[in-house]
């Protein structure tokens, strides 16, 4: 129970015994925060239950607190990291934007991300030991690099391939990890609540040659390692997800209004054109499109600031991929009729 037994609280430790110091605030939070992952702990935060029980002392010294993605191993998502920066500051944030970057990211990009936002701090990435060479999740173990921000009190990673709509600031008083629940007992990894440990972290790097992740993922790997983790409400982190099964009730994939978070699955909004959510070209990824969702995504892109539209170009590459997958559409007459809509995008034009 390393989440209560936390190795920053560690004072002496001699043979078969350990002996700790722990903040008495974080007792509190434990024993008011519901105890396993079925239940959600929103209503004993932000109904005041932590922030009441809290000393003077405690109450007056404020938590230094930042969000955080991180990109690595290529630039695919530099486009998504500043539309999410910007989605985080036009719902007014209070908080620090920090973002971690290794070298495969160019200086023109870096300067496009300080623009929108983020600080940047570089890092070395962290190979999955279970990943074949040039697999897909080779390199994805480089969030654990999150655990460095020691800085910060409490950090809310979210990934970039995501929209804030509404502020999120106030679930930053969740304890660390806090997530939203994939299913019955895992967590979501795209956003998650977490508090910075060095020591955690090389617990962390330790643990990553003994134990497999169930998806071969960072995903996987920190759902072994945080067991007793905090749900957070669906509507934080809600997936770009439709079932088959519930088609019928929701043909046109139209995302809830009452969400404050947006996770685009499958092909991203800026890989392709704003008229339209690609995924419906390709039969096996309409499961993911919603075109509400994408008009959200394109919406935070109309707002940002114009020298900072370039670093979401079409590329040519792009362009006849979709191309492609929009004519194969058109030829096995998908009934969604996607494949009609005259394309409009304005980035076509450079691209053409």
């Amino acid at each position: 129970m390393w989440e209560i037994f936390r190795c920053d609280d560690l004072v002496l430790q001699d043979s078969d015994f350990w002996i700790y110091k722990p903040q008495l605030r974080r007792i509190r939070q434990i024993l008011l925060t519901p105890v396993g992952s079925c239940q959600l702990i929103n209503d004993v935060v932000s109904g005041g239950g932590l922030r009441a029980q809290a000393t003077e002392d405690e109450r007056t010294k404020q938590p230094k607190e930042a969000y955080s993605t991180i990109l690595h191993s290529s630039e695919t998502y530099v486009c998504g990291a500043i539309a999410l920066a910007q989605s985080i500051i036009q719902a007014n944030t209070t908080k620090d934007l920090v973002l971690l970057a290794d070298d495969h990211v160019s200086p023109e990009s870096i300067n496009g991300l300080r623009a929108a936002g983020w600080k940047i701090k570089w890092i070395k990435q962290i190979r999955n030991p279970h990943s074949k060479k040039d697999a897909y999740n080779e390199w994805n173990y480089s969030k654990l690099r999150l655990w460095e921000l020691a800085e910060y009190d409490i950090v809310m990673f979210i990934d970039s391939d995501f929209i804030v709509t509404r502020s999120l600031d106030e679930f930053f008083a969740h304890p660390g990890v806090s997530a939203k629940g994939d299913n019955i007992n895992r967590f979501n990894s795209g956003l998650m609540v977490l508090e910075p440990s060095t020591c955690t972290l090389r617990t962390l790097m330790e643990k990553r040659w003994l134990v497999r992740s169930y998806n071969g993922g960072d995903q996987g790997f920190l759902n072994e390692l945080f067991p007793w983790w905090h749900r957070l409400p669906n509507k934080i982190n809600h997936l770009t997800y439709f079932p088959s099964a519930d088609d019928h009730k929701n043909r046109d994939h139209t995302v809830p209004a009452d969400i404050s978070g947006i996770h685009y699955l499958g092909s991203k909004p800026w890989w392709c054109y704003r008229d339209y959510d690609c995924n419906w070209d390709m039969p096996e990824r309409q499961i993911f499109a919603s075109d509400s969702a994408n008009n959200i995504w394109w919406d935070v892109y109309d707002k940002r600031p114009e020298n900072l539209r370039q670093h979401c170009s079409l590329t040519p590459k792009m362009h006849t991929i979709y191309r492609d997958h929009r004519n194969k559409a058109r030829d096995a007459n998908l009934p969604d009729e996607h494949w009609k809509i005259k394309i409009r995008d304005p980035r076509l034009k450079n691209v053409l």
